[in-house]
C-alpha cells in the first residue's frame, strides 16, 4: 500500500534525479575498450532515464589529473584540475560554480556530443595513475547540494591521492594461533577513507555505484564500501575486454539506470511487543538503531531482517511486522510504501518448521555466514553453515514419535527437503571456496556484496543454478517453454552436447569437445573450436537460423524469471570453464564432499548426536 506524503515528511523540495558519472580515462580503460562501451552505453540511455523534465546529469573523468565539463553551452568544455592534494581538491577549488551538472533536456545534445567525443579524445592515453579518491572528492561537491547517484566506472587501482591503495593481493595470508590461514583480511577494507567518505554521502542523499573493470586487483573489499554504505551497487568485470565483456556491461548498465528506483529514502521495521529487531542485512546506513537510510532505492535490492524475542511469551495469538519505506519516485512525488503482515503465533516447534520458506531461510541463512567470514575468515562462515544445516537436522528429529526415530533413515520436514543440497551448494560456491585458485579476492568481494542485496530468486539459483540441454534439442524448435531441469552433476553431461547453466549473475554456455559443427556453424557461424577463443564467440541472430533462434529462446526464457541483465557467456570442455563446473555441486571435488557423501555425513553426525 501506498500514500501520498504530507508535508511533514519534507525536509526540503522532492529531489530531481540526478547521475553524475565518474569515468576513468587511463591507459587501461581506454586500451580495454571500457572508456567506449560505457560511453555507447551512457548515450543510448538518455532518452530513458527517468525524471522526464527534472533529470539532471553531469559527466567527470580522471586519470593522474581530474577532468570537469561544463556542459551549459552548445559545445561541452573541458577543464583540468592537475593538483589532487588534499587543500586542492576542497569544493572552493571546483574549476566553475555551475554547468557541471545540467537539465538533461535542455542540454541533451550537449551531454550526448561529449560522450560521443570522450574515446576520441583520450584515444592516445598513456597515463596509468589513478586519482579516484581526489575525483570522488571533487564530484561529491558537485551533487551533494542535491544528492543523487554517482557511477563510478574504473579500470585500475587507485594509485595518487586521498584513498590512494596499495596491492594487497599478493601479500602473505593471515596465520591464526591454531596454524591455520586465514583469508578474512583480504576481505575487509584497507582503510577507512571509502568507509568514511560513503557515510558522508549518505547524509547527502548521495548513493555511489562501483562499476570496476580492471584487469588487475583493485581491492573491491576497500572500494565497495563506497556502495555498501550509500545503498550502492558493486559490478565486476575481471579482465574486462569489450570484445569479450562488452555485451554484459552494456546489458547491466542499461538496467541500472532504467529500472524503478526511489530516491532520498528512509525505512524503518516495526514488530509487535515482546519481539525486537536483532540485526539488518544489505546496503545502507543506520541512522540510530532502526532507521535504514538509503539514497537510493531500487527494484532489484533486498534487505533482510533477523528479529529476536524480548519476551518468553508473547501476549496474543498473532504479531504484526511493519516495513514503512518513505521515498521521492523519479516523478517527484513524496511516498510512503507500507508493507504489513499478521502472523500467527504457536508454541510448537514442528508447525514452524511446516511454515518455513526453504528460499528466504537460505537467503538469510547466506548474509549471516558471510557476516561471520567477514569478522574471521570464509572457514568460519562455512562451518557455520554446515551447523545451521546440522542442528536445523537434529532438532526435527528430536520432534519426531518415538518409533520414526529411531530408525536409521534420514528425517526432514517437506519443506526443507532441500535444505542440505542448498546448504551444500553454498559452501561449494565461489563465496567460500577457500582453495579455489580461480576466485580472486575481487571476485570474492564483489560476489559478497552481491548476495548481500540479491533477491531471493538470484540468491537461490546461484546456490542451486539452472541446467539445461540446448543441443541434442530436446524441445520444440524455438522452445516457448524450459526443458526440463537436469541434476548438477558431471553424470548429465556429454562430449557431444551444448548445455546451459544460469546462476543467477549470468548464462554459461558449456560446448563439450565433440560438438557437432553443424551446431557450430548454425549457432556461431564457425565451423569447429580449433584455435577459437571460445569467450569471443556471439550468438548469429535469432532470425539467421533455426539453432540460433532456439538458443535465444532458451536464453530468454532463463532471463524471465530473474531482476537484472544475464549475459550469456560461452566456455569450451576443459578451458577456462571452471565457473561452470564449479557449479556442478552433487559431484565430489579435491576438497569437498559429493551431495550423497555430505547427506551421509550429516545423518551420522545426527544419529552420534542422538545416542
Amino acid at each position: 500500500m501506498e500514500f501520498i506524503a504530507a508535508a511533514e515528511y519534507m525536509v526540503r523540495p522532492p529531489q530531481a534525479p540526478l547521475f553524475f558519472f565518474v569515468i576513468d580515462t587511463s591507459y587501461q580503460a581506454v586500451a580495454s575498450g571500457m572508456l567506449r562501451c560505457v560511453t555507447k552505453a551512457l548515450a543510448d540511455t538518455l532518452e530513458q532515464l527517468p525524471g522526464g523534465e527534472r533529470t539532471q546529469v553531469g559527466i567527470m573523468t580522471f586519470d593522474k589529473t581530474l577532468h570537469f565539463y561544463n556542459l551549459s553551452g552548445h559545445q561541452p568544455q573541458m577543464l583540468i584540475v592537475s593538483e589532487i592534494d588534499e587543500k586542492s581538491t576542497s569544493q572552493e577549488n571546483l574549476p566553475v560554480p555551475d554547468g557541471l551538472k545540467v537539465n538533461l533536456s535542455e542540454h541533451r545534445a550537449t551531454v550526448a556530443s561529449l560522450l560521443e567525443r570522450l574515446p576520441q579524445m583520450f584515444a592516445g592515453a598513456q597515463s596509468t595513475e589513478a586519482a579516484l579518491g581526489p575525483a570522488l572528492k571533487m564530484a561529491y561537491h558537485v551533487v551533494q547540494s542535491m544528492g543523487g547517484k554517482l557511477m563510478l566506472f574504473t579500470a585500475s587501482r587507485p594509485t595518487l591521492g586521498e584513498g590512494k591503495l596499495d596491492n594487497r593481493e599478493g601479500s602473505k595470508p593471515t596465520v591464526s594461533k591454531d596454524g591455520k590461514t586465514s583469508t578474512g583480511t583480504l576481505l575487509q577494507p584497507a582503510n577507512e577513507f571509502y568507509k568514511k567518505f560513503a557515510v558522508d554521502a549518505s547524509k547527502q542523499q548521495v548513493c555511489i555505484d562501483v562499476w570496476s573493470c580492471a584487469s588487475s586487483y583493485t581491492d573491491l573489499a576497500t572500494l565497495g564500501q563506497l556502495a555498501k554504505h550509500t545503498t550502492g551497487s558493486v559490478m565486476h568485470y575481471p579482465d574486462f575486454s569489450d570484445v569479450t565483456m562488452g555485451e554484459r556491461l552494456y546489458g547491466d548498465l542499461r538496467h541500472n539506470l532504467t529500472r524503478e528506483q526511489g530516491w532520498e529514502a528512509v525505512m524503518r521495521v516495526r514488530v509487535s511487543r515482546g519481539l525486537r529487531i536483532s540485526a539488518f542485512h544489505g546496503h545502507f546506513f543506520i541512522r540510530g538503531t532502526d532507521l535504514l537510510a538509503l539514497p537510493n532505492v531500487d527494484a532489484d535490492k533486498t534487505f533482510a531482517v533477523e528479529i529476536a524475542h524480548e519476551d518468553n511469551t508473547l501476549p496474543s495469538g498473532t504479531c504484526c511486522m511493519q516495513a514503512a519505506l518513505l521515498y521521492t519516485t523519479s516523478g517527484g512525488e513524496r511516498r510512503i510504501r507500507v508493507h504489513t503482515v499478521e502472523l500467527p503465533v504457536t508454541s510448537t516447534l514442528s508447525a514452524m518448521y511446516d511454515a518455513c520458506d526453504l528460499d528466504a531461510c537460505m537467503n538469510l541463512a547466506g548474509r549471516v555466514a558471510l557476516d561471520t567470514a567477514m569478522s574471521s575468515d570464509l572457514i568460519k562462515g562455512a562451518e557455520k553453515l554446515q551447523t545451521q544445516c546440522l542442528e536445523m537436522l537434529r532438532s526435527y528429529r528430536s520432534l519426531c514419535p518415538h518409533s520414526v526415530k529411531n530408525t536409521s533413515t534420514m528425517l526432514l520436514p517437506e519443506t526443507l527437503k532441500l535444505f542440505p543440497l542448498y546448504t551444500l551448494g553454498l559452501m561449494k560456491s565461489a563465496l567460500f571456496a577457500q582453495s579455489d585458485p580461480t576466485v580472486k579476492p575481487d571476485e570474492r568481494s564483489f560476489l559478497l556484496s552481491l548476495f548481500s542485496t540479491m533477491p531471493v530468486p538470484n540468491s537461490t539459483a546461484m546456490l542451486h543454478p539452472r541446467l539445461l540441454q540446448a543441443f541434442p534439442a530436446q524441445y520444440p524448435m524455438p522452445p516457448a517453454e524450459l526443458p526440463r531441469l537436469l541434476p548438477l552433476s558431471v553424470a548429465s553431461l556429454n562430449t557431444g552436447g551444448v548445455f546451459l547453466m544460469e546462476d543467477g549473475i549470468a548464462i554459461t554456455m558449456w560446448l563439450g569437445k565433440d560438438t557437432p559443427t553443424d551446431f557450430l556453424q548454425a549457432a556461431f557461424g564457425w565451423p569447429n573450436l580449433q584455435g577459437v577463443d571460445a569467450s569471443t564467440l556471439r550468438l548469429l541472430p535469432a532470425d539467421q537460423t533455426e539453432t540460433a533462434a532456439s538458443v535465444h529462446a532458451l536464453c530468454n526464457l532463463l532471463r524471465r524469471s530473474r531482476s537484472g541483465w544475464l549475459a550469456l557467456r560461452v566456455v569450451k570442455q576443459g578451458e577456462h570453464d571452471h565457473c561452470f563446473v564449479r557449479c556442478l555441486v552433487e559431484d565430489q571435488t579435491r576438497q569437498m564432499m559429493s551431495y550423497n557423501e555430505w547427506v551421509a555425513h550429516s545423518h551420522r553426525d545426527v544419529l552420534g548426536r542422538a545416542s
